[in-house]
């Protein structure tokens, strides 16, 4: 009798991206992560303690986010090494738009990341755009000499909004 084989169906791979969602104190990152993500956690290493987000697109892609501890974004050295070590495919900087005083700790963190990984797909969020005090995001970019970043309105517990970050940020991966 023959026997007949059969092949046996192909394990489809995912791909992940690794999205680092970084910014100013209090400016969102962690409702940011919270909001597009399907799972999340705290994960802990010495001295650090890093927000964990994950949500999967469709069965051949992944998104990790993945939230620096805060007092250790505007550690320079540690940030450059971060870069190097998680390999990032692309990075998210939110800048809390109440309270420009904030302004330039955001700057530090967009030059370095700029400095480190300089072709990296990058987009910036001016979040608490609902509170009357708000800078409008355009202005945010032509006041601070950041015409080259997009800049977009975002509400961290508004999904559409976060989403629509995300979704730029993925244009400019993909191209």
């Amino acid at each position: 009798m023959e026997q007949r084989h059969h092949p046996k169906p192909q394990k489809q791979t995912s791909k992940v991206i690794k999205l680092v969602v970084a910014g100013s104190t209090q400016s969102g990152k962690t409702q940011f992560i919270q909001n597009i993500s399907q799972y999340t956690e705290w994960q802990e290493e010495p001295n650090n303690s890093w927000f964990f987000g994950r949500v999967r697109v469709d069965p051949t892609l992944i998104l990790h986010f993945l939230e620096p501890p805060s007092q250790q974004q505007f550690d320079f050295l540690w940030l450059r090494d971060v870069i190097s070590k998680i390999r990032a495919t692309g990075y998210i900087i939110l800048v809390d738009s109440t309270r420009p005083q904030q302004f330039g700790q955001f700057l530090s963190i967009l030059y370095t990341v700029r400095g480190f990984h300089e072709d990296a797909p990058l987009v910036v969020a001016a979040t608490k755009q609902d509170h009357p005090r708000a800078w409008n995001p355009r202005d945010i970019q032509l006041g601070l000499g950041i015409r080259d970043v997009p800049v977009h309105p975002c509400t961290t517990h508004n999904r559409d909004m976060v989403r629509d970050v995300v979704l730029d940020l993925l244009y400019q991966v993909i191209e």
